[in-house]
């Protein structure tokens, strides 16, 4: 099979095609034909070194396709079936790759194949950060910075599917974006006063934060209401010191029953995945170069079988 390979830690430029045998799924691995992988933050910073790995290696940490061969009835998932999930941090820029079953999900029929290789980082991580660290429910009141994003639009929608009043942030540009998504305000993070205006907002600042962009850190704590828990999924240096909240910096992490948790919101329209760019597989690079300037509106993905998604209508 062919499969994009980074070299070595660096630019885009170290992407590179390149043959590889197809992977073997051990025990309790599905074997997957790529329709489409997600680009994100994370999968740039690991290109550019940000972990030690092995090279080369095959980058992308989500993906969307086609269950390959028969994985047995412990699996639950049969030959052709749509699938998508999340094998780790690598693999995914591939024909092909294994997955464990329990990472992996059947494709709601409310969410396009291609847009769902958009949803196993960003939308869990959304999901995991209102959940199971801010646990929202009914009419509280949220803030979720940097809601243009990636995760930030998956949250908006999530946090509004859980009942709650959302305050949001965003450049202008993306102001009527966001909008659509649910929050009831959004507020200009590009200017200065920015956490006076939010925490206004939010009725003298919301108990539960998602901070989703690294510009917006120190604004959250700042935008946030006493005693606030605020989450975040940002890798930075160091949070901003703020001794009235709580910060929660987590990783989102690949569950199988998480998207299935999700689906019902997809099937039944109160969630969906705004993909701004779809690139074909061998332009990796430009596409992490875009993923890189950090002003991306909602997903990027790489249609990686051409010939599969047209066969698909995707």
């Amino acid at each position: 099979m062919q499969a994009i390979m980074a070299t070595k830690p660096g630019r885009p430029e170290v992407l590179e095609v390149a043959d590889t045998d197809i992977p073997q799924p051990g025990p309790g691995e599905v074997l997957v034909r790529v329709l489409a992988a997600g680009v994100g933050a994370a999968g740039a910073r690991l290109r550019g070194g940000a972990l030690p790995l092995r090279y080369p290696y095959i980058p992308g940490a989500e993906f969307a396709g086609l269950v390959e061969g028969d994985t047995g009835a412990g699996a639950g998932f049969s030959d052709g079936e749509p699938v998508y999930g999340s094998p780790g941090l690598t693999g995914c820029y591939a024909q092909y790759v294994t997955c464990p079953a329990e990472q992996l999900a059947p494709i709601p029929a409310g969410l396009p194949m291609t847009a769902a290789a958009a949803v196993p980082v960003d939308g869990l991580t959304a999901h995991q950060g209102l959940t199971e660290i801010l646990q929202v429910g009914k009419r509280d009141r949220v803030l979720v910075t940097g809601a243009a994003g990636g995760v930030g639009h998956f949250a908006v929608q999530i946090a509004r599917a859980l009942g709650a009043c959302v305050v949001a942030t965003a450049s202008p540009q993306h102001h009527e974006f966001v909008h659509q998504f649910g929050a009831v305000v959004v507020v200009d993070h590009s200017q200065a006063g920015w956490p006076d205006e939010a925490r206004n907002a939010a009725g003298g600042g919301a108990r539960q934060v998602l901070a989703c962009a690294a510009p917006t850190l120190a604004g959250a704590a700042r935008a946030a209401g006493d005693g606030a828990t605020v989450a975040t999924p940002v890798h930075a240096d160091a949070l901003p010191e703020a001794d009235r909240v709580h910060w929660r910096p987590y990783d989102g992490r690949p569950d199988g029953s998480g998207l299935i948790r999700l689906a019902p919101w997809f099937d039944d329209g109160s969630l969906s995945v705004h993909v701004s760019r779809r690139y074909h597989w061998h332009d990796a690079a430009a596409a992490h170069r875009e993923v890189e300037q950090d002003h991306t509106r909602g997903e990027l993905v790489l249609i990686v079988d051409e010939d599969l998604a047209a066969r698909l209508g995707v």
